[in-house]
């Protein structure tokens, strides 16, 4: 924003140095100015420099230029002669197929153990159906009562 309001400052001096040509006799003349502002003053020590400003933006990409002279490429020699092949030798004589050996023996089927006795299952006394939320504790306690009972549940 200053960089601005100072650049704009130069531009209206250096206009009005411009509008008046008459002022540039002043020195010709005995340094009297026939202009309204009198005659200018010597110049002053230049200022610091100010910051760059932003950069513009990046112009287009120039034409492609033309190619290269394409670099020198030797002569290749010529190709040496083929040597002469070989002769193939004999093929070999084929070994004896060797013979199979005889099955071992099967082994004897080993003795069957006792049969136990015939397990039974005692039928556990019969338990009503729940029929409500109150006496489902009673029925599933009275279940297991006769499992254990009946010899299927350990007590």
């Amino acid at each position: 924003m200053l960089l601005r309001h100072r650049k704009q400052k130069e531009l209206e001096m250096q206009q009005d140095r411009h509008d008046d040509v008459s002022c540039t006799s002043c020195f010709g003349n005995n340094n009297r100015c026939e202009c309204n502002r009198g005659c200018p003053g010597p110049t002053g020590p230049t200022g610091p420099r100010g910051c760059p400003g932003v950069p513009g933006p990046i112009g287009p990409q120039g034409p492609q230029g033309e190619p290269g002279i394409q670099g020198y490429t030797g002569a290749t020699g010529p190709a040496g002669e083929q040597g002469a092949t070989g002769a193939t030798g004999p093929t070999g004589v084929t070994g004896p197929t060797g013979a199979t050996g005889p099955a071992g023996e099967q082994g004897t089927t080993g003795a069957t153990g006792p049969t136990g006795p015939a397990g039974t299952v005692t039928p556990a006394a019969a338990v009503g159906d729940a029929s409500n939320l109150d006496d489902i504790v009673e029925d599933f306690n009275a279940l297991l009562a006769n499992l254990r009972d009946a010899g299927i549940l350990e007590r």
